[in-house]
């Protein structure tokens, strides 16, 4: 047996039998060290990791587990699209949807409804469920059941359309016909990438629209499409928020609007969701 040998086999000897109560000896920084199991400190954090006793680890865990457990509240919200055939209000669902543009988009059957999550804060999250008015054109009319219980809509026009433009009032007033007095509504001009055909002045849409969400948009190129719907989501939100607490508020359902104008609803609504964003 080497030198080396015998003083280890010699410390094990000593350390196991002559100083059973004294396992530990003194080194620098007052740290107990053993020569089989080596530095105590050491072996105690270990232990307490293992056994979920180191308070930081603890925290950590904790503010992982109240964050999993956090759920946000979900709405879902009634979405319509008015306008004339051929302003692009599909072409502007579809860019919403799927950020696609197709400058040709099958009409379908039936309902045609599409679904759009949006995250409004950290305690809300609202499933968007967006009309898409194909059939309602297809029978020559909308239906009194497109309207029914829709929480906002979108009036479509042209901005290479003056007759399109026209007719934004006329939906205006069919909006505060048929669908509930709630409803909050954004004008949205379609097709602002073709500047040169633009024939729709600025000022008169802003003289129509007033206080109320008003856009200039593309299905084509994608510019402020996901801006105006979004807008008009934060703008009904909102509006839901007043009516929590107002005792006077309107039902919602098949009597629909009746006695308040479009106009003054808005008002407010449109002017907290510009400031919000």
């Amino acid at each position: 047996m080497s030198q080396e040998e015998e003083r280890e086999s010699d410390i094990r000897e000593s350390t196991n039998e002559e100083n059973n109560d004294q396992r530990y000896t003194q080194v620098d920084n007052d740290v107990a060290y053993n020569p089989i199991e080596g530095y105590q400190e050491a072996k105690e954090e270990e232990k307490k990791e293992n056994e979920g006793e180191n308070p930081e680890k603890e925290n950590v865990n904790k503010t992982d587990t109240s964050i999993l457990n956090t759920k946000k509240e979900t709405k879902k919200l009634k979405v319509i699209l008015l306008g004339e055939i051929g302003v692009g209000k599909s072409s502007l669902i579809n860019r919403y949807i799927n950020n696609k543009f197709s400058s040709f988009t099958q009409s379908s059957i039936g309902d045609d409804v599409k679904t759009k999550k949006v995250e409004v804060d950290q305690n809300l999250r609202v499933d968007l469920l967006i009309h898409d008015p194909t059939n309602e054109e297809k029978l020559g009319k909308f239906t009194k059941n497109y309207y029914l219980d829709a929480h906002g809509a979108m009036i479509v026009y042209d901005l290479t359309n003056e007759k399109s433009f026209q007719k934004v009032k006329y939906w205006m007033e069919e909006l505060n016909s048929n669908a509930p007095s709630d409803t909050v509504f954004c004008i949205l001009g379609n097709k602002s990438d073709l500047t040169a055909d633009r024939v729709v002045k600025f000022e008169d849409v802003k003289a129509l629209a007033g206080d109320n969400l008003n856009y200039e948009a593309s299905a084509k190129s994608g510019s402020n499409v996901n801006l105006a719907f979004e807008q008009l989501t934060y703008a009904i939100v909102e509006k839901q928020k007043e009516e929590e607490n107002n005792p006077d508020k309107v039902l919602r359902g098949k009597e629909g609007r009746k006695t308040q104008d479009l106009n003054d609803i808005n008002k407010d609504a449109a002017n907290k969701a510009k400031k919000c964003c």
